[in-house]
């Protein structure tokens, strides 16, 4: 009985590791710079943002920071740029690599939902050799705002996400645990009752 306990408690762990994270790579787009990243793609709406092939620029920020196959999203025009999920729904926002283009910079986040700020985050230095993972963890947003200090361009990728159904899993994963615990008569009542 106790190893079938385990086997169910390993198997939910599993599932639930499983299906922790969406990551985009944006390596399915043709990474053409002169076109804007498509409104809907992944199931966000890119507001300032591009995708750029990795060997667009060689020995660029672009070809060190894509860390996916193929491509890289960037701001385009080197300004501020915002991902927001088309109907206003909240999301997560796990972390991505960053990389500046061209000049070493800093970039910073805020983190949105419907209108009312929720989170910032302090300042992250971005060179244009080193992909840095930057991993903020927020949850419940609806818009994730990039702000950068040089007015020049940067390269993101990889941007995870958490996926909707990892924590439902979680939380039914525990549901039927605790269900079945509380169904299951106390052993130790009913053998001191038969003493």
């Amino acid at each position: 009985m106790i190893i079938k306990k385990i086997i169910i408690g390993l198997a939910a762990i599993l599932a639930c590791a499983a299906a922790n994270a969406t990551v985009i790579g944006f390596d399915d787009l043709a990474g053409d710079p002169a076109l804007p990243l498509t409104a809907g793609y992944a199931g966000f709406d890119w507001e300032g943002m591009g995708t750029i092939r990795a060997d667009a620029y060689p020995g660029s920020g672009y070809e060190a920071g894509t860390v996916s196959f193929m491509n890289a999203a960037y701001n385009r025009d080197g300004a501020t740029a915002a991902i927001s999920t088309p109907d206003g729904s909240a999301f997560g926002f796990t972390g991505a690599y960053f990389t500046s283009a061209w000049v070493e910079q800093e970039i910073s986040f805020e983190g949105w939902r419907g209108g009312q700020l929720l989170m910032t985050s302090g300042a992250f230095t971005l060179d244009t050799s080193t992909p840095r993972w930057i991993g903020l963890g927020w949850g419940g947003i609806d818009t994730l705002v990039i702000y950068n200090s040089s007015g020049t361009q940067w390269a993101m990728d990889e941007f995870t996400v958490p996926e909707p159904g990892s924590l439902a899993l979680v939380g039914a994963s525990l549901g039927l645990m605790a269900l079945r615990r509380r169904r299951r008569p106390d052993r130790t009542t009913a053998h001191s009752r038969c003493s």
